[in-house]
């Protein structure tokens, strides 16, 4: 019966590590998804810079000098935020 119990136990601990790592794995893989939003980034397409600044909820606030830099940075922002 203890060598039962001794088998039990160590399946769980087992069990636990498996999940720990999984989780861990998991949230690095979902970490490495997420958009850079601090920093530069340098994009072809542009004709002049373009500023794209998040307030504290993530929304982002683009300024451009032409209408179609604005019109591309927002299509980079929102293909970066999917």
């Amino acid at each position: 019966m203890r060598r039962l119990a001794r088998w039990l136990g160590l399946g769980l601990l087992g069990l636990l590590a498996l999940l720990v790592f999984v989780a861990g794995g998991g949230y690095l893989w979902l970490r490495q998804s997420l958009p850079q939003i601090e920093g530069e980034i340098r994009v072809q397409g542009l004709k002049a810079p373009v500023t794209v600044v998040r307030d504290r909820w993530a929304i982002p606030h683009i300024e451009a000098i032409s209408l179609e830099d604005a019109v591309f940075a927002l299509g980079f922002v929102h293909a970066q935020d999917r």
